[in-house]
């Protein structure tokens, strides 16, 4: 009972969170969602970052200073590239820009 309720918590929160997300006039396309799981009697799931939305323009490749594909865990596969500056910016692993910037960072 005790893990039904946590899921019914967890389903509510996401539904909360997608709800406002779809009122705001002014769209953060770049937002990592931080999601972190505590179920009783099964530990604690590591927090996983997924992105409900991702950027469809292209980012200059100097701000970029490293990225990191989202986890299994998520409904949809990303990379999420790290600015310079520390932000976190969600993008499409099937554009070829993305492509050419991990191809990019691989070989240096």
């Amino acid at each position: 009972m005790k893990v039904s309720l946590v899921a019914i918590s967890f389903f509510l929160l996401i539904t909360i969170a997608l709800g406002t997300k779809t009122e705001s006039s002014s769209c953060d396309c770049n937002k990592v969602v931080k999601i972190q799981l505590k179920l009783v009697g099964m530990g604690t799931l590591s927090p996983s970052e997924c992105c409900l939305t991702y950027t469809t323009h292209k980012i200059l490749r100097q701000r970029i200073m490293d990225y990191y594909e989202t986890n299994s865990q998520c409904s949809k596969p990303r990379i999420v590239f790290i600015t310079k500056r520390g932000h976190s910016i969600c993008t499409n692993p099937r554009d070829k820009w993305v492509q050419d910037y991990i191809k990019h960072m691989e070989e240096n």
